[in-house]
Order: structure tokens, then sequence, then C-alpha cells
């Protein structure tokens, strides 16, 4: 059948919890983890429920041929506003410093596919929505994509996200790719 993207509800947050559990790749090997991509980070259920509460999480739900519906991809979005005084950087002062002056901007990511529908058009759809849904409010989505994260790097270079900064955290080297959310 096919996939119909949506805000994703309350009933959906543990299909989404399990789909990012997947997702960080634990126990793979560093090679491993960068071929098939990785996503940081636990999300507790509080966690969650701020980002459903707030710009959203857009789901992706696939419906087979029986009628069954799964949850095949999660896009989480944030204001920047809404992640200070986390545990992690600062991200409207990492976003703002590393962006070459854009300051409308949504957070896009953690993004999410279930291995058995990537390479399927799951994360394009998921952008679709998020431009549709967001661009009245946003001009822009920006996202940190840590380059040991290969995969996502080559998805989001294929989608033609532009490239608009570099930081450096804990360690860690991240992209920063930006999207616009209008016409």
């Amino acid at each position: 059948m096919g996939f119909a993207v949506r805000k994703a509800t309350y009933q959906d947050m543990p299909a989404i919890a399990a789909l990012l559990a997947q997702a960080r790749g634990d126990g793979l090997d560093p090679a491993e983890r960068a071929a098939r991509g990785f996503i940081q980070g636990h999300l507790s259920d509080r966690i969650l429920l701020n980002f459903i509460d707030g710009t959203g999480v857009f789901v992706a739900v696939h419906t087979d041929e029986h009628g069954e519906r799964k949850v095949a991809g999660a896009a989480l979005t944030s204001d920047p506003a809404a992640l200070a005084g986390g545990d992690g950087p600062p991200a409207r002062t990492i976003a703002t410093a590393t962006t070459s002056g854009l300051t409308d901007f949504v957070l896009y990511g953690p993004v999410a596919v279930d291995p058995r529908f990537q390479g399927r058009g799951v994360v394009r759809l998921l952008i679709d929505a998020v431009q549709k849904s967001l661009s009245p409010d946003y001009s822009e989505a920006v996202l940190f994509v840590e380059t040991a994260n290969e995969k996502s790097l080559a998805v989001h270079r294929h989608l033609g996200m532009r490239e608009v900064g570099a930081f450096e955290v804990g360690g860690r080297d991240y992209v920063v790719f930006a999207f616009a959310l209008g016409d």
C-alpha cells in the first residue's frame, strides 16, 4: 500500500520511542554505526511529550496489504528556545553561531526510519510534512549531524540540504544543515 504522514499523537509514543531506540545503533561498532546511521541520546517520555506538544513529531505510517499500520519513520522538531537548559549545548546558541545569521528557524531531528522502510522516500515525505506544517511560523529548519554519521550525512546531502556551518562539542564534530520551509 503506502505511507501517510501526519503529526504524532500521544498514542504514537510507544512506537516512536521504539523506533528511536532502534536507531541509536547500540551494540554496533563505529564502522557499522557510520554506515547504518544513528541517532544520539535517550529521550524520556516527558521529553518526547514536549516534542509532541511543541512544534511536533511527524510520523510516516505504512499501511500494508492487510490493512495493518506501522510507524515507519519519525522526525522530531522543536523551537530552539524550548531546549534551553537541557543537558546538551544550547541549541539556539550553536545554530545561530554556525548558520550565517539564520534567526527564524525550527530545529529538525532526530529523524529515524525503520530499516525495513529505508530507501523508500520516507525521509523526503517527513521533510515535506515539516515544510507544509511549520512554514507559517518559521522560514528555515536546521539540523545537526555528527560527521561520524556517514549515512545521515549522505541522506541529507542527497536531499539537497544546504551545509551552513560546523561546530565541535565534546570532541565530536558536527555539520549544520538547513532547508527552507516556505516556497
